[in-house]
């Protein structure tokens, strides 16, 4: 799959240039500000498409339907005293005559929810001769004990899950389709890269918010698991590719010192739609309301393809003048600056000299043989993957909590929003590359910690949730800023593909992750994922700061961004394909 992504970026052309004057300087005018407000609107109905299993995939309890045998009793066979004596019990207590219990750990016994005794009708018809049978409980002519044919779901809630019968033996599909979810946001998410390096920022935006909201309204229209399956997976594969997009629209557009604010705002968005996403919940109890909702809500962003322009870092980096010359035009009479003339503006595009250096191919070409650039791109996949886990794990799970799960759920939206505020803080005071270590530290405390919880009090289970919510978030919202901060503009959005790729797979563990636990041993998964993410918080002592730095146009400017993890070579790629030594740069502080 990667060897196709490289072989695309062959026709890319996106050159390296020095753009100081885009983004170094501290304007942050009202054409910026409007910016950050729209990409605010426009990341809210993510949230709905992130956690739309919670509504699609909701699993009542459940347990056989034998409304068939209920039914079919001959009630005028029940004797006036016996009936009048039992009838508060008479619904309990031809379940314990029809459904068996079963072990639920090792002194506890629950009804069973997959099988039933294959009862004969007789003894329910004939009442009155198995009498003295079924109220001493004796056994009753059972043959054996068989899975269920149908099912009974308790309460009002109509999810995928309540019409197409996915428990029991089906129930492999429930984490099937959520592993299928992000396989499909982990090859959009490299398609986004292909488009988005190739065609701008602003195309992959649109088309993919676009699409989002076709799928999500098809959804609400499927009959079988099957249909089911695929538009879940085009559901993925549209998810959040325009989230990715925004995300380099925002940081292309706003000068270093406000890139935090400007994730702050996309980052809000998520949250405010996870707060939604309650009341929501609430009133649309059944799935096909919910998705066909999803899909009319897009209704109110269409003015956003007159309202979002194309990236002018993308536009000079592919030389294109005219349209960059408007833009410019544009965010200064919106601002109410002095336009720039056409000799600056030229001024920004690319020297004959810088055009025949790097495109695309080439720059990730110098990317792959510096072992430098290798080596951070393997801890920031790593950390992507790791996060992404702890993430969909904690927030997948917020059905399970005790208490009322619309509250939860909007409690866990909130939590969304105190992650941002922290972010918007600790990033610009901390760093980057420390903010990270310190969030995702406390997020594998912890998670160690829940099987402890879970055997003292089930709301100390919720509190620890809602701060590895909190804490899981927070480390989303940090890399997803800074490790696109330190590699090369025309490698960007291909390293942030690949490192989206890299978060799903940990997405597509977590479903499996969460049923691991669901026969209560939680210990096992708890200590491994707090395992690996201190392998994470580990490895990341080796990346740059980034904090206040201008983005890199070319390897040499990103390994000028020194952590420990760094070299004091970089290559060039000669037009015959070899390697030549660029020039010196710093010395290393550890060398590989």
């Amino acid at each position: 799959m990667l060897l196709t992504y490289f072989y695309h970026c062959i026709k890319l052309l996106l050159f390296t240039m020095n753009l100081k004057e885009l983004l170094g300087s501290n304007n942050f005018g009202y054409y910026e500000k409007r910016l950050c407000f729209l990409l605010f609107l426009s990341s809210i109905p993510n949230a709905f498409t992130i956690l739309q299993s919670l509504v699609n995939q909701y699993t009542p309890s459940y347990r056989c339907d034998v409304s068939s045998i209920v039914n079919n009793i001959n009630k005028e066979a029940v004797p006036g005293d016996w009936s009048n004596t039992y009838a508060e019990q008479w619904d309990e207590y031809l379940l314990n005559l029809t459904i068996p219990f079963e072990l639920n750990g090792p002194e506890t016994t629950i009804r069973s929810s997959c099988t039933q005794y294959n009862v004969s009708l007789e003894p329910f018809q004939n009442f009155s001769k198995h009498r003295d049978l079924m109220q001493s409980k004796e056994e009753l002519p059972y043959q054996d004990i068989v899975a269920c044919s149908e099912f009974y779901f308790e309460g009002v809630e109509v999810s995928a899950v309540t019409e197409f019968g996915l428990v029991c033996d089906q129930a492999w599909q429930r984490p099937f389709f959520v592993s299928l979810y992000m396989m499909g946001m982990m090859i959009g998410g490299i398609c986004g890269g292909i488009i988005s390096d190739w065609f701008g920022r602003r195309v992959v935006f649109l088309l993919f918010t676009l699409l989002q909201f076709v799928v999500s309204f098809a959804t609400s229209f499927v009959t079988t698991p099957v249909l089911y399956g695929i538009v879940v997976f085009l559901g993925g594969w549209t998810g959040l590719v325009n989230y990715s997009a925004a995300t380099l629209l925002a940081s292309e557009f706003v000068p270093p010192k406000f890139r935090s604010f400007s994730y702050f705002a996309l980052g809000a968005g998520i949250g405010v739609g996870n707060m939604l996403l309650g009341p929501i919940m609430y009133f649309a109890r059944n799935w096909r309301w919910f998705m066909g909702f999803m899909g009319l809500v897009g209704i109110p962003y269409v003015p956003y393809f007159w309202l979002i322009d194309e990236s002018p870092v993308w536009l000079a980096a592919k030389g294109k003048e005219e349209e960059l010359e408007r833009v410019l035009q544009k965010i200064s009479r919106i601002n109410k600056q002095k336009k720039k003339t056409k000799e600056e503006i030229k001024q920004l595009l690319p020297s004959e000299t810088e055009k025949a250096l790097p495109s695309c191919f080439k720059a990730g070409l110098e990317l792959v043989i510096n072992s430098t650039m290798i080596g951070r791109l393997l801890i920031a996949c790593l950390s992507w993957c790791v996060v992404s886990m702890s993430y969909y794990v904690i927030i997948l799970n917020v059905n399970n909590l005790s208490g009322d799960r619309f509250v939860n759920v909007a409690i866990s939206g909130a939590m969304e929003l105190v992650a941002l505020v922290l972010f918007y803080v600790i990033v610009d005071s901390f760093g980057r590359r420390k903010s990270y270590m310190i969030t995702m530290a406390c997020c594998a405390a912890g998670i160690a910690l829940t099987p402890l919880a879970a055997i003292w009090n089930s709301y100390l289970v919720l509190a620890l949730s809602m701060c590895g919510r909190l804490t899981s978030s927070l480390g989303f919202a940090i890399i997803f800023f800074y490790h696109v901060e330190f590699f090369p503009t025309p490698t960007r959005q291909t390293v942030m593909g690949v490192c989206a790729a890299c978060a799903r797979i940990g997405g597509i563990i977590s479903p499996y992750v969460l049923h691991a636990g669901e026969n209560g041993e939680v210990a096992a998964p708890c200590i491994g994922m707090a395992v690996v993410i201190v392998l994470s918080v580990a490895l990341n002592i080796f990346l740059p700061e980034t904090r206040d730095q201008p983005l890199p146009q070319n390897v040499a400017g990103s390994l000028k961004m020194k952590g420990l993890l760094s070299t004091s070579r970089c290559y060039c790629v000669t037009e015959s394909g070899e390697k030549q030594k660029k020039k010196d740069l710093a010395q290393p502080a550890i060398s590989i």
